[in-house]
């Protein structure tokens, strides 16, 4: 068969990691068939056997929109090849390939879950057109009987809701986690006697980072001997986290954070083994990395009470769940979980790859 893979808007985040993930697994299941891999030149090319990629510098939001019909069908026209099947893993499909199977890696979640964001403000702009414009572009792209595959039942079942699409169309695919190897964490030392919280997370208003300003600011009035001990390292600066900076500052809570930046992953882990807690008032999240790393030490975990969370961290002792909007809880919790100091029975981390299933799709 030969079989047309698209990504080329993919150019960070979830989106290379997924694209990274399906090259790791397709030599394993190419067989015979030739694969065409239509990327962004930012991508990765792996040298696999039956593998051919084409690259399209798809530098402008223009290009990108022609791309997604007259361009990829020019293309297809010079190859000279008809595909059998059309595979997506940027979201969108692609009714101008007519006769092809078309299977669609949906990992855009924000608009699967409630949130309301001023398109007005330059910082929330991008979160109201994820909400309201995306969805409606995507599902025009879809032809009839489109296979898809999403990350978690969870969001399968928000998917089908939402969409409106047969649930026997939509297909679980968990994506591959590197296995934290505990043995090789190093402890961190933080020179002090203080109470150490991780928040995992940057300024967009989902992350609701302001939550734990505001719970602080309850906090240091309840009990200021206590507050005078905790530290919340973030892991954004200052400068790319401003509505949470300022609201710190708003709070009066400046001593109790610390805008980190960007922190490499093995430190992060360090932290993770050292720190007091997590706190993750993230209210959408596909999968919630941090939740399992975090549970993968026994770390305790402050989290929001929302389904991904709870579908994570399933079978998990160590965790609460709260309310992004009740302060006063995050700021109970925190005082509880710098007291208790506690650390509990790691969560599993053996897991099968899910990646079969996206390629027996494929079949």
């Amino acid at each position: 068969m030969n079989i047309f893979v698209i990504a080329t808007t993919l150019q960070a985040g979830g989106g290379i990691t997924i694209y990274k993930q399906f090259l790791s697994h397709l030599p394993k299941y190419i067989g015979q068939n030739k694969y065409w891999i239509f990327i962004n030149p930012v991508l990765p090319k792996v040298a696999i056997e039956g593998v051919t990629y084409i690259s399209f510098p798809l530098q402008s939001k223009l290009k990108r929109i022609l791309f997604e019909g007259k361009l990829l069908q020019n293309e297809i026209v010079k190859l000279g090849v008809k595909p059998d099947v059309v595979v997506s893993l940027q979201n969108n499909g692609y009714k101008k390939i007519g006769g092809s199977k078309q299977i669609v890696y949906f990992h855009q979640s924000l608009p699967l879950y409630p949130g309301a964001y001023n398109p007005f403000k330059c910082t929330e702009r991008m979160l109201f057109n994820y909400k309201h414009i995306f969805p409606r572009i995507v599902k025009r792209t879809w032809v009839k009987n489109t296979q898809f595959v999403v990350q978690t039942p969870i969001v399968k079942k928000r998917f089908v809701s939402y969409f409106n699409v047969p649930t026997e169309n939509v297909r679980v695919c968990f994506p591959d986690v590197e296995k934290v190897d505990v043995t090789q964490c190093k402890t961190y030392n933080w020179e002090d006697n203080k109470k150490h919280f991780i928040f995992v997370g940057d300024d967009s208003k989902y992350r609701n980072g302001c939550t734990l300003a505001k719970a602080m600011g309850i906090l240091s009035k309840q009990n200021p001997a206590l507050a005078e001990d905790i530290k919340i390292h973030v892991t954004s600066s200052a400068e790319k986290a401003p509505i949470m900076y300022n609201e710190v500052l708003k709070n009066g809570v400046g001593k109790n954070f610390v805008f980190e930046g960007i922190i490499k992953h093995d430190n992060l882990l360090s932290y993770y083994k050292s720190a007091t807690a997590l706190v993750f008032p993230s209210s959408i999240e596909t999968v919630g990395l941090p939740l399992l790393e975090a549970a993968a030490l026994g770390l305790p975990v402050l989290a929001a009470d929302v389904d991904y969370a709870h579908e994570v961290l399933n079978g998990y002792d160590g965790v609460v769940y709260t309310d992004v909007h009740d302060y006063e809880a995050w700021a109970k919790h925190i005082i509880a979980f710098s007291i208790e100091h506690k650390r509990y029975k790691p969560l599993p981390q053996e897991r099968e790859s899910d990646w079969g299933v996206f390629f027996d799709l494929i079949k």
